[in-house]
């Protein structure tokens, strides 16, 4: 009986293994839509919960014949910075048993900072885009916690295609995400000195034509032709 009591107990342990590898198998493929259930009965279900919700959101509303003043959206600053996962992900089941390393901890601000500081001596923002290899301009970017920049729509369709969110280029597991717009404001900045660039070199041009029509040149030749020249335009005004 005691064999047998040992033998069960093993399976049992060995089961709960089997199930609590697969279940972080499906959870790292990102595999939660997967559902046993018949996919009919599933949407009838999540429409009765809809239903039921609104029913339970709606109140009765009394015209006082009173205006309301309608408050606008309120307006947010384009270039403030944000995490998009601030909560861990919760733990699976082989994560609880210890079969694999829980996910990481939120990072700080301050490690927040540093990383940046390290994505910004490694240049990552004034270089192209690893997945796509096009300039950041004024799209979306953002910053992995292991410190590599990507657009945010070529992150997202590169985790998409891998179907697990892994770095493209160190390939990091479970990696924090945080907005930035440092591409942005360099491209800005690039854009403000192209065009000071050409309104100054607009500038110069018509100096130096103004300076041609107004001061003779030191060479003789040169000299002779601008004298002829203001000669013939001095003939050719109509006499009154």
């Amino acid at each position: 009986m005691l064999q047998r009591k040992g033998h069960s107990s093993k399976q049992d342990n060995l089961a709960v293994t089997a199930v609590a590898l697969q279940d972080h198998i499906l959870h790292d493929l990102q595999l939660r839509n997967l559902s046993i259930a018949d996919p009919s009965k599933t949407k009838a279900q999540q429409r009765d919960t809809r239903s039921k919700s609104l029913k339970r959101n709606t109140k009765a509303v009394v015209d006082t014949g009173l205006k309301t003043t309608v408050q606008g959206p309120k307006v947010e600053d384009p270039e403030k910075e944000y995490v998009l996962d601030p909560k861990p992900p919760p733990l699976t089941l082989a994560q609880k048993l210890g079969l694999f390393e829980p996910p990481p901890l939120p990072l700080s601000s301050e490690e927040w900072e540093k990383v940046k500081q390290r994505s910004i001596t490694q240049g990552d923002s004034t270089q192209p885009c690893p997945i796509c290899k096009e300039e950041f301009e004024l799209r979306p970017q953002v910053l992995l916690s292991c410190s590599h920049v990507f657009h945010r729509a070529c992150l997202q369709a590169f985790e998409k295609f891998a179907n697990k969110k892994t770095c493209p280029l160190c390939r990091k597991n479970q990696y924090q995400t945080r907005v930035i717009h440092d591409g942005a404001r360099l491209f800005k900045v690039k854009c403000a000195t192209r065009i000071q660039a050409s309104w100054r070199g607009h500038v110069v041009r018509k100096w130096y034509r103004d300076l041609r029509r107004t001061v003779p040149p030191t060479d003789a030749k040169l000299r002779r032709k601008f004298f002829e020249g203001k000669a013939c335009s001095l003939t050719a005004l109509p006499t009154t």
